[in-house]
């Protein structure tokens, strides 16, 4: 499913070139930030992987040079500078290898909304679990232009702070919030309101 479908509209997305696909799941539903292939942020993703993989090289290809060329002391400063390179390569190839794209998983039976970063190559990574039970709020943070792209955010219960979930088409973002108030609603209050609905018609028909 589409979050277009919930819009109304055959696509969402904003001058950016950003669009919201949601899916429905048999836990619930996920909600992706979707961009073209070549985009800012997937173009510096790969910039980085790359970077950080010729750090990697270098951290063991440098033991391959003259001596002569680290001083007194060679075989140390190769190694110092191995394990520098090593390291930040490393560092920097796994922070890019996390991804730079958010996708929002709203668990419907585990009553938890989870925040995962998205890699170019579709692989996810867990980095926020919030309980339903702990959130106050859901809203909508409005862009100051048109061009900018709107913000849902969760205000957390105990002033706790806030978490932003999801960027997109402003009116995209109001459908889903709609679906997302009325999600994180707790089971109960939902039954509750069920059955008014369902006893005032009968009342009604009684008094008359």
């Amino acid at each position: 499913m589409a979050l277009a479908d919930l819009a109304g509209q055959k696509d969402q997305s904003t001058p950016s070139g950003m669009t919201l696909s949601l899916k429905d799941t048999a836990w619930g539903y996920i909600v992706q930030e979707e961009r073209d292939r070549f985009d800012r942020e997937s173009a510096v993703e790969a910039a980085a992987r790359f970077l950080g993989l010729i750090l990697v090289i270098c951290a063991y290809g440098q033991w391959l040079l003259p001596s002569a060329m680290f001083g007194a002391d060679p075989l140390a400063s190769k190694a110092v500078l191995s394990f520098f390179l090593g390291s930040t390569g490393a560092a920097i190839y796994w922070f890019a290898s996390r991804g730079m794209h958010t996708e929002f998983h709203v668990d419907l039976t585990r009553r938890e909304l989870r925040i995962h970063n998205r890699n170019s190559r579709g692989q996810t990574r867990l980095q926020k679990c919030v309980p339903m039970r702990e959130v106050e709020s859901a809203f909508l943070r409005r862009p100051p232009t048109r061009d900018m792209p709107a913000h849902l955010v969760l205000r957390l219960r105990a002033g706790r702070g806030q978490v932003q979930v999801a960027t997109g088409d402003e009116e995209a973002l109001t459908q889903l919030h709609k679906r997302l108030s009325q999600d994180l609603r707790p089971t109960r209050e939902k039954l509750e309101d069920r059955l008014y609905r369902t006893q005032v018609p009968f009342m009604s028909r009684r008094a008359s």
